[in-house]
């Protein structure tokens, strides 16, 4: 829990200077960073003492609200906007779009720099350091559930979250966009436990289960992007006064990743079906890694920059 916490804070750190000069992708690494963190607290709640638990939450919260904005805007203009403006036949419209969605991104960004120059950004940093480093999260009990080997509790955590996700996919094919967003969010979480507690285990086991959870999870992803985008482009071409090009060039950029994502949905299916059909890695105790102390950091400190999911 120490090493983790550690780890995703100086993954945030790592990319705070690069954010303060207006870098996306510095801000997309400490939304990363900060999402890592939500998850491991996530995956441990029932372990955890509540009160501790709830005000590392609450700062964690106001970070990615923080970042939020800004990643959400660029991912609009890198994801959404550009591939669709590359295949669409330019027009007046589009360019006004890009303009429009530019003007924000500057004023998100704005804010962003801001949170990160806060007093608040650094106090909270501290003290969540502060939490794992201390261990704040054992709480006072000497035999807490946190005080067991993790070798007993890893396969508690990741079967709790992988039984969410199961009870999450049924029905699939029928699923609304907000039961589709539900099971990402769920497939997220299940995805950051597995890649925490994986290094207890054999990687010639765990690696095909890691890498079919990742894939269902870029494709939810990039589904959740696109339904997002919807929304923030109705928001800003609906503004007062409206102009007619600026909303038809939204509706021509929705419509041909909406035609993608109809395009894709039996892959998605398929997706779904291989990775439900995976064995979970932590199905059997042979499967730990017996010759090394889990607090060794086999992988050493996490890289300080990751792709976008």
């Amino acid at each position: 829990m120490r090493r983790a916490g550690r780890e995703c804070i100086d993954h945030l750190l790592a990319n705070e200077a690069a954010a303060r000069a207006g870098d996306l992708e510095g801000v997309h690494q400490m939304r990363v960073a900060v999402r890592r963190l939500r998850a491991i607290l996530s995956a441990l709640a029932p372990l955890l003492p509540m009160e501790s638990r709830r005000c590392a939450a609450n700062e964690l919260r106001w970070l990615a609200d923080a970042l939020g904005e800004a990643r959400n805007l660029d991912v609009l203009t890198s994801d959404i906007l550009e591939p669709a403006r590359a295949s669409l036949p330019p027009t007046n419209g589009l360019e006004c779009l890009a303009e429009v969605i530019d003007r924000h991104s500057q004023y998100a960004h704005a804010e962003a720099e801001a949170a990160i120059n806060s007093s608040r950004f650094s106090d909270s940093v501290r003290e969540l350091m502060n939490w794992f480093d201390k261990s704040g999260w054992r709480g006072p009990e000497t035999d807490a559930p946190l005080c067991r080997p993790i070798g007993e509790l890893a396969p508690m955590v990741l079967e709790r979250r992988y039984r969410s996700v199961k009870k999450y996919s049924r029905q699939f094919g029928e699923q609304s966009e907000k039961q589709r967003h539900q099971l990402r969010i769920v497939l997220k979480k299940m995805r950051y436990a597995a890649e925490l507690l994986s290094e207890l285990y054999n990687p010639a086991v765990s690696k095909r289960f890691l890498q079919r959870i990742k894939r269902l999870q870029d494709d939810l992803g990039y589904r959740n992007d696109v339904h997002v985008a919807r929304d923030t482009i109705d928001n800003l071409t609906n503004a007062k006064p409206r102009d007619p090009d600026l909303v038809k060039a939204g509706e021509r950029v929705v419509a041909w990743h909406q035609q993608r994502l109809a395009d894709d949905e039996a892959k998605l299916r398929q997706h779904l079906r291989q990775f439900l059909a995976t064995e979970p890695f932590w199905s059997y105790r042979r499967n730990l890694r017996p010759t090394e102390p889990v607090h060794s950091g086999r992988h050493g400190r996490r890289p300080a920059t990751e792709p976008h999911t």
